[in-house]
């Protein structure tokens, strides 16, 4: 894509990012809690509930009511999601499949956030990632004539996730049910790329996640950390191989 595309996509992610934070600050609850709407500080309701998915957050990261912090600290969601996004479409041949990766970029970064909160990632984020990545997808293979890239994507969205569900079953406090089902969406843009790719942002999740487990063994604050959250990785290894 050119470079006007580019731009064009990095400002859509600074865009959304108000929209990011409300996820975040709506999912970044324990498995068995309600939606947070309101601010954990001050109980001043920001979410409310018939506006909950089209709800916005401001850029400061601020509590409207009481100024306390909520959420990821000021643009840096918006910033995580402009630079995803310009990679993506970068990357891309067409516009459906900008759209697709784009798609995938702005559901991931709310769920990275929100494991990097709580350590889990909801279900509706998960799935809402893979359905609206692989019907972008098979937009772009249609309009494209890639009926071989859908079959790729496919395998890569079938592969990857079971490679991870083995994991999980295996060691499980090593691995989780959220990362399983993250892992279809991420096969699925990796397995658009091709086979090379798909083995790549596997091996760069892998490498990401064992830097961190050092950094946890070393550092005072995170020496006791027990559960690790994968899906960033997951997620940051996947758009590492999409750059690349």
């Amino acid at each position: 894509m050119t470079l006007p595309w580019i731009i064009a996509g990095a400002a859509a992610g600074l865009m959304a990012g108000p929209r990011i934070r409300a996820s975040v600050l709506t999912h970044s609850t324990g498995h068995a809690d309600p939606a947070r709407r309101a601010c954990p500080t001050c109980s001043c309701e920001i979410i409310p509930a018939r506006a909950r998915w089209r709800a916005m957050l401001p850029p400061t990261g601020r509590c409207p009511a009481c100024r306390a912090r909520i959420g990821p600290h000021a643009m840096s969601a918006e910033f995580a999601a402009a630079l995803a996004v310009a990679i993506v479409v970068a990357r891309s041949a067409s516009a459906p499949e900008a759209a697709a990766l784009t798609w995938l970029c702005l559901a991931a970064v709310p769920l990275a956030f929100i494991d990097l909160a709580v350590r889990r990632l909801p279900d509706a984020l998960t799935a809402a990632a893979l359905v609206g990545t692989m019907s972008l997808l098979a937009v772009a293979a249609f309009t494209g004539h890639r009926p071989g890239s859908l079959l790729h994507a496919v395998a890569g969205g079938a592969a990857l996730p079971a490679l991870y569900l083995a994991m999980a079953v295996i060691r499980p406090g090593g691995m989780g049910f959220g990362d399983v089902k993250l892992a279809a969406s991420a096969g699925a843009a990796l397995g658009w790329f091709g086979w090379h790719a798909a083995a790549s942002g596997t091996f760069a999740a892998f490498a990401l996640g064992t830097c961190y487990i050092g950094a946890t063994r070393v550092l005072p604050k995170t020496r006791n950390t027990r559960t690790i959250p994968m899906g960033p990785f997951i997620l940051l290894g996947a758009l590492t191989a999409i750059a690349l």
